[in-house]
Protein backbone atom coordinates (compact mmCIF):
# COMPACT_ATOMS: atom_id res chain seq x y z
CA UNK A 1 0.00 0.00 0.00
CA UNK A 2 1.23 3.52 -0.58
CA UNK A 3 0.81 6.83 0.69
CA UNK A 4 -0.27 9.88 -1.31
CA UNK A 5 1.29 13.03 0.17
CA UNK A 6 -1.20 16.00 0.41
CA UNK A 7 1.33 18.79 1.28
CA UNK A 8 3.11 20.33 -1.72
CA UNK A 9 6.93 21.71 -0.65
CA UNK A 10 7.99 24.41 -2.70
CA UNK A 11 7.26 27.59 -4.34
CA UNK A 12 5.18 28.52 -7.69
CA UNK A 13 5.80 30.03 -10.46
CA UNK A 14 4.29 32.95 -9.73
CA UNK A 15 6.15 33.46 -6.55
CA UNK A 16 9.41 33.19 -7.60
CA UNK A 17 8.50 35.66 -10.38
CA UNK A 18 7.24 38.05 -7.74
CA UNK A 19 10.37 38.06 -5.97
CA UNK A 20 12.66 38.21 -8.97
CA UNK A 21 10.19 41.29 -10.26
CA UNK A 22 10.91 42.78 -6.51
CA UNK A 23 14.68 42.52 -6.16
CA UNK A 24 14.87 43.93 -10.06
CA UNK A 25 12.98 47.25 -8.54
CA UNK A 26 15.16 47.45 -5.77
CA UNK A 27 18.26 46.59 -7.35
CA UNK A 28 17.57 49.17 -9.76
CA UNK A 29 16.48 51.58 -7.45
CA UNK A 30 19.68 51.41 -5.88
CA UNK A 31 21.72 51.62 -9.67
CA UNK A 32 20.24 54.93 -9.60
CA UNK A 33 21.22 56.32 -6.27
CA UNK A 34 24.41 54.98 -4.99
CA UNK A 35 26.67 56.58 -7.77
CA UNK A 36 25.14 60.21 -6.30
CA UNK A 37 26.20 59.38 -3.01
CA UNK A 38 29.56 57.89 -3.55
CA UNK A 39 30.37 61.00 -5.23
CA UNK A 40 29.54 63.14 -2.46
CA UNK A 41 30.94 60.75 -0.03
CA UNK A 42 34.41 60.93 -1.82
CA UNK A 43 34.23 64.67 -1.88
CA UNK A 44 33.52 64.96 1.63
CA UNK A 45 36.39 62.25 2.90
CA UNK A 46 39.02 64.50 0.00
CA UNK A 47 37.56 68.20 1.41
CA UNK A 48 38.19 66.93 4.51
CA UNK A 49 41.47 65.74 4.08
CA UNK A 50 42.70 68.79 2.29
CA UNK A 51 41.29 70.77 5.09
CA UNK A 52 43.15 68.66 7.75
CA UNK A 53 46.59 68.94 5.79
CA UNK A 54 46.35 72.69 5.54
CA UNK A 55 45.59 73.06 9.51
CA UNK A 56 48.05 70.85 10.21
CA UNK A 57 50.70 72.69 7.48
CA UNK A 58 49.96 75.44 9.62
CA UNK A 59 50.22 74.18 12.93
CA UNK A 60 53.58 72.93 11.80
CA UNK A 61 54.98 76.21 10.67
CA UNK A 62 53.73 77.94 14.41
CA UNK A 63 55.16 74.84 16.09
CA UNK A 64 58.40 74.99 14.10
CA UNK A 65 58.99 78.21 13.66
CA UNK A 66 59.44 77.21 9.57
CA UNK A 67 57.39 77.97 6.54
CA UNK A 68 55.48 75.77 4.97
CA UNK A 69 53.99 75.52 1.52
CA UNK A 70 50.67 74.28 -0.08
CA UNK A 71 50.99 74.31 -3.49
CA UNK A 72 48.10 72.84 -6.00
CA UNK A 73 48.27 71.24 -9.25
CA UNK A 74 45.03 70.91 -11.49
CA UNK A 75 45.85 69.50 -15.11
CA UNK A 76 43.59 67.87 -16.94
CA UNK A 77 43.38 64.70 -15.66
CA UNK A 78 46.04 65.26 -13.04
CA UNK A 79 44.43 66.92 -9.95
CA UNK A 80 46.37 67.10 -6.33
CA UNK A 81 48.46 68.80 -4.25
CA UNK A 82 51.68 68.71 -2.72
CA UNK A 83 52.67 70.32 1.09
CA UNK A 84 56.71 71.68 1.32
CA UNK A 85 58.76 72.03 4.77
CA UNK A 86 61.09 74.89 3.75
CA UNK A 87 61.11 73.72 0.08
CA UNK A 88 61.68 70.21 0.53
CA UNK A 89 58.72 68.26 -0.27
CA UNK A 90 56.49 66.16 2.57
CA UNK A 91 53.34 65.30 1.21
CA UNK A 92 51.79 64.10 -2.26
CA UNK A 93 48.36 63.97 -2.25
CA UNK A 94 46.49 62.91 -5.22
CA UNK A 95 42.78 63.17 -5.60
CA UNK A 96 40.17 60.22 -6.21
CA UNK A 97 38.65 59.74 -9.80
CA UNK A 98 36.54 62.40 -10.30
CA UNK A 99 37.33 64.85 -8.02
CA UNK A 100 39.10 67.91 -8.99
CA UNK A 101 39.67 71.65 -8.37
CA UNK A 102 37.12 74.20 -9.75
CA UNK A 103 39.06 76.73 -11.30
CA UNK A 104 42.70 77.41 -10.06
CA UNK A 105 43.51 77.89 -6.66
CA UNK A 106 45.87 79.94 -5.38
CA UNK A 107 49.28 78.77 -3.32
CA UNK A 108 49.11 78.65 0.17
CA UNK A 109 52.13 79.58 1.84
CA UNK A 110 52.44 79.84 5.58
CA UNK A 111 55.41 81.79 7.24
CA UNK A 112 56.96 81.24 10.98
CA UNK A 113 54.08 82.81 12.59
CA UNK A 114 51.40 81.18 11.03
CA UNK A 115 50.40 83.89 8.10
CA UNK A 116 49.54 83.28 4.96
CA UNK A 117 47.25 85.19 2.59
CA UNK A 118 43.83 84.14 1.72
CA UNK A 119 42.13 82.05 -0.40
CA UNK A 120 39.46 79.41 -1.36
CA UNK A 121 39.98 76.23 -2.75
CA UNK A 122 36.69 74.76 -4.28
CA UNK A 123 36.32 70.71 -5.08
CA UNK A 124 34.04 69.14 -7.54
CA UNK A 125 32.52 66.38 -8.53
CA UNK A 126 31.38 65.13 -12.21
CA UNK A 127 27.95 65.98 -11.14
CA UNK A 128 28.73 69.12 -10.09
CA UNK A 129 28.43 69.00 -6.33
CA UNK A 130 31.25 71.64 -4.99
CA UNK A 131 32.58 72.07 -1.80
CA UNK A 132 35.08 74.62 -0.46
CA UNK A 133 37.89 75.10 1.75
CA UNK A 134 38.44 79.02 3.17
CA UNK A 135 41.68 80.42 3.99
CA UNK A 136 40.68 83.52 5.84
CA UNK A 137 43.67 86.03 5.42
CA UNK A 138 42.18 87.65 8.88
CA UNK A 139 42.69 86.07 11.46
CA UNK A 140 43.77 82.66 9.61
CA UNK A 141 40.75 81.12 10.32
CA UNK A 142 40.68 78.18 7.95
CA UNK A 143 36.77 76.20 7.83
CA UNK A 144 35.07 74.16 4.84
CA UNK A 145 32.19 75.39 3.68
Amino acid sequence: MSRVRTDDQGFTLLEILLVLILLAGSGFYLLIKLPVNFEKQRLAFESTQLLEDIRDARQAALAENNWYAVNFYYQTGDHHYQIFRQGKMIKNVYFEDGIEFFGSPKNLSFNALGRSVGTTIILTTPSGVRRSIVVAPVGMRIREK
